[in-house]
């Protein structure tokens, strides 16, 4: 008798714990939840980063900080920016001599130079382009020349290296509305 008086007050504080520890956060978000977010969903980032796994070079958390810094691309941003993307490799393709087999497809072109790069760029109709040699935190491999130009509320960014360029990336500007650090 004497366990059925302990057990049962036992039993029903567990029960009570139980359903407050249930009904406090549906309580809480029933009140948070007046009015909807209208903001325009963006899209999810995905990206494929490739390096080679003895390389000291880590390229691949770069851009992946890089895209965390940046504003979300919504889906509509990213289909708008299509064919400015298109419009750049075509200047690659008329400016440096590119070969450009699909748009999501790395480019060969001959060896160039920064500047080589920025006078394609502004002959494809971007103003202003930022060209330069990547740095040790930039989100492109070592040695490479990267870019980044705006395209509407977005940015194109990519890199020219070892006789290749990779097909820009749509992203968003950085919080300073930026397309690349100075």
């Amino acid at each position: 008798m004497r366990a059925v008086r302990i057990g049962l007050p036992i039993a029903v504080l567990f029960v009570v714990a139980s359903a407050a520890a249930v009904a406090v956060p549906l309580v809480r978000a029933s009140m948070s939840a007046s009015e909807p977010d209208e903001r325009p969903a963006a899209a999810v980032e995905q990206f494929v980063c490739a390096q080679v796994a003895s390389s000291i070079d880590d390229y691949c958390d770069r851009i992946a900080e890089d895209l965390g810094r940046r504003t979300p691309v919504t889906d509509d941003e990213r289909v708008a920016a299509l064919p400015r993307r298109q419009a750049l490799l075509d200047g690659f393709v008329r400016e440096l001599g590119a070969d450009c087999p699909r748009p999501l497809e790395h480019c060969r072109l001959p060896a160039t130079t920064p500047e080589a790069v920025r006078q394609a760029l502004v002959a494809s109709g971007f103003n202003d382009p930022a060209v330069r040699p990547a740095r040790y935190t930039d989100p492109a491999p070592a040695g490479a020349i990267l870019y980044a130009v705006r395209a509407g509320p977005v940015c194109l960014l990519g890199h020219v290296r070892s006789e290749t360029a990779a097909p820009p990336l749509i992203v968003g500007r950085l919080p300073d509305e930026s397309c690349l650090w100075s």
